[in-house]
């Protein structure tokens, strides 16, 4: 039965329930099915967000830290089990997006507008996907055509003259299905620094407002072509233009005030042909392509600013000193090609998945790069097997990257059901990172000069964990601990320690937590909440990891009655370090929301949010030892409305 529920999810595409988990095998089945540490956040989930972003969506799940740089469309980064933001790939409706160079995804200009589902998957996931799934994997899933014809709008409006703007139709039948959906955002934001006395000049000119746009689009079409066969076509873009601020702002009395800007473009597309080859075998092929444009709208130039005649030997500029140059423009483009072909077989007892990938990178720049281009190739088989209480599941990968040696990667998990509602569970499971192309090659930046010879990061994850589910809620309990061995880590140089090793394969690094996390209704009532305790230090100097607090959680209190739902979302993370030689000390936080939902009627519906209640003063982030630290948003409101037709 369990094969064919498989087989029968498989051949429709679209996912119409929170109950369907694709990313943890890379086949849909039953979420009670799956062995590993997951968490779905579901369209309702997404439109009670209202006027949240991703990064503030996420960091209201178990497990994940958010770093953030100043508001919306600024940097943010996430750490999931209390990994690094390079350790975790993020998908779109299963294609890679990111940067080449940095080595993660910028999350921040993907909105909430055109997203139908996200599903979280934690801990090693290299044995499935490949390089980069240390911590995990975040796939978002966009919205994708329906039955009927379903147009849709919505408005939106808040504080800091923050306005959003979202339509779109989803529409189709039986054969064929299509989906066009857009959204706009605009926001003043606030200034990205906190004021800082201190700092003079710098922070004078960095006392602005750090506004947002964004504007997005995504479209799909799926046809089936026969009863076995059927075509799908995603389109994904994202364009964004932001303010940001800088403690070099007036580094230079020589040279105009810089107010720094960048410009950003996140485009995804894919076609996706599959197919029931027999009754036992099915296959689909998929072959995409992702962009990540990043467009400073200033670069440093070397040729102007204070002239300085003391040698650099001797801690001097040796000449003009540089600073930025609002004449000139900085561009970190990155194109990743992408092939998957997957094969699904059902065996008599199990069944088997065979997948081969193909990533080509690609980085087109103004900096100066060693090299700007690498392949991989990827080889995966898994056997999965649920048979009575006994759930079996393994995989076995081997990468062949020519930018370093192969990679050998694997997962072994196995999950008893004690009876309906306990079940316990345990995994091991190995995983790598590849070095980012700033890691490697980068030649441009002489306080950064990319390493050629460094490792993969590489680790083994053991977990095990304990559930319970009824009709009426769930609740979990996971341990985890990771070990990192090659961990890269910078160095600060000193002004005559300019060196290809700045950047090395240093630290072994060793995670260790424990996650609760459940939900529970009570006639009208519902809690739902999750806790992390962690402790992520570099075993080398028994340091804590940047950004990693030894403990995080939320708590949802929900009441449901009438057309009413009212509720209090409580989000908290106890202190952290800002720098790894533990110096820079970011404080804990307590953030209180109340969010309700109001059905006008079957068409209307009205979403009312205040964040930050009680307007706590806080921050993600910090420019190291120099002071800055980066604003989050106080006591803010917003409004949204939304109309289904």
């Amino acid at each position: 039965m369990t094969q064919l529920f498989v087989a029968n999810v498989f051949a429709d595409t679209e996912l119409k329930t929170a109950d369907v988990f694709v990313t943890a095998t890379r086949t849909p089945i039953s979420k009670n099915n799956v062995i590993a540490d997951v968490t779905t956040i579901s369209s309702e989930d997404i439109e009670r967000a209202g006027s949240s972003t991703l990064p503030e969506l996420l960091q209201r799940q178990p497990g994940i830290e958010v770093s953030n740089l100043g508001g919306a469309g600024k940097v943010s980064t996430l750490s999931l089990r209390g990994t690094s933001s390079t350790h975790s790939i993020v998908l779109i409706d299963g294609m890679r997006v990111g940067s080449a160079t940095s080595g993660f995804s910028a999350i921040e200009h993907i909105p909430l507008s055109q997203i139908e589902k996200i599903e979280i998957l934690r801990g090693p996931a290299s044995s499935l996907y490949g390089q980069d799934a240390i911590g995990g994997v975040i796939q978002i899933f966009t919205k994708k055509g329906v039955d009927g014809f379903k147009p849709y709008i919505g408005i939106g409006y808040g504080s800091y003259n923050t306005s959003n703007f979202q339509s779109g139709i989803r529409g189709g039948n039986n054969q064929t299905t299509y989906a066009i959906n857009f959204g706009a955002t605009n926001t003043d934001g606030f200034s990205a620094f906190v004021p800082n006395s201190s700092k003079g000049e710098a922070n004078t000119a960095n006392l602005d407002r750090d506004g947002y746009k964004n504007y997005s689009l995504s479209s799909s079409l799926n046809h089936k072509i026969n009863q076995s066969y059927e075509i799908d076509l995603q389109y994904f873009l994202s364009k964004g233009k932001s303010k940001f601020d800088n403690q070099f702002a007036n580094f230079s009395p020589y040279v105009p005030f810089v107010d720094y800007k960048n410009e950003t473009k996140q485009e995804s597309y894919a076609v996706n042909l599959k197919g029931q080859i027999n009754n036992a075998w099915q296959s689909s092929i998929k072959i995409g392509q992702s962009i990540d444009k990043y467009l400073d709208k200033q670069k440093w130039n070397p040729n102007i600013g204070a002239y300085d005649p003391i040698s650099t030997d001797d801690g001097g500029c040796g000449g003009f000193c540089g600073a930025q140059d609002s004449t000139l423009q900085d561009l970190y483009k990155t194109t990743q090609n992408q092939f998957a072909w997957q094969n699904n077989i059902s065996l008599p007892q199990g069944s088997l998945t065979l997948i081969y990938d193909f990533l080509e990178q690609k980085i087109k720049t103004t900096d100066l790069y060693e090299k700007t281009q690498r392949t991989n190739h990827g080889l995966m088989i898994g056997y999965g097997v649920i048979e009575d209480k006994h759930n079996f599941q393994t995989n076995f990968r081997k990468d062949f990257n020519s930018a370093y040696d192969d990679a050998i990667t694997g997962n072994i998990g196995y999950a008893y059901s004690i009876n309906s509602h306990w079940t316990i569970a345990s995994s091991y499971g190995t995983a790598f990172v590849s070095p980012s192309f700033n890691y490697l090659y980068s030649l441009a930046d002489k306080y950064a000069l990319g390493n050629p010879n460094l490792k993969p990061e590489k680790s083994k994850n053991i977990e095990g964990s304990i559930r319970y589910r009824d009709d009426a809620g769930s609740m979990s309990l996971t341990i985890f601990q990771n070990k990192i061995d090659d961990f890269i880590i910078y160095s600060n140089p000193t002004y005559t320690e300019y060196s290809r090793i700045t950047t090395q394969n240093l630290n072994k690094v060793e995670i260790q937590g424990l996650t609760i996390s459940g939900d529970q209704f009570f006639g009208h009532f519902q809690a739902k909440g999750s806790i992390t305790a962690q402790s992520a230090k570099n075993e080398d100097t028994d340091k804590y990891l940047p950004r990693r607090a030894t403990a995080i959680g939320n708590l949802n209190l929900n009441y449901y009655i009438g057309y009413w739902n009212i509720g209090i979302e409580e989000t908290f993370s106890d202190k952290r370090f800002d720098d790894k030689e533990n110096t820079v000390k970011l404080g804990g936080y307590a953030l209180t929301n109340i969010v309700a939902d109001y059905k006008i009627n079957d068409k209307l519906k009205l979403n009312l949010r205040l964040n930050n209640l009680l307007d706590k003063d806080y921050s993600l982030a910090a420019e190291g030892s120099s002071g800055f630290r980066y604003q989050t948003p106080g006591r803010s409101i917003f409004t949204n409305l939304r109309y289904d037709f």
